[in-house]
């Protein structure tokens, strides 16, 4: 993401990917735990299915949290380092999760 702070594509871009491996981590926790995943293109749903999964919660108010992010780092202006930075974080926790479920 190179030395600026300031907003820039390739932290959007970052972010964005961070995003999308969070979401794919979801479906795949859903599909594994509850034999079903989010099929919706509202992400709240896919958090509400998650929240279902034993131990879930969390990982669901993770995965709202960054959901709610998707659309300034996909389509709105830049993103920040900073902001990139703390999205691949959370992501990357929820994304760490899937050996929980075998996965």
């Amino acid at each position: 993401m190179g030395c600026s702070e300031g907003p820039s594509s390739e932290a959007s871009v970052a972010a964005s990917n961070a995003i999308s491996a969070a979401i794919a981590a979801a479906d795949a926790i859903c599909g594994r735990a509850l034999g079903h995943r989010s099929s919706g293109g509202d992400h709240r749903e896919a958090a509400a299915l998650l929240a279902q999964v034993a131990d879930g919660a969390p990982l669901a108010h993770r995965l709202a949290r960054l959901t709610a992010q998707k659309t300034q780092a996909q389509y709105g202006a830049d993103v920040t380092a900073k902001v990139a930075r703390d999205v691949t974080g959370s992501a990357g926790r929820l994304v760490a999760a899937l050996p929980r479920f075998g996965l």
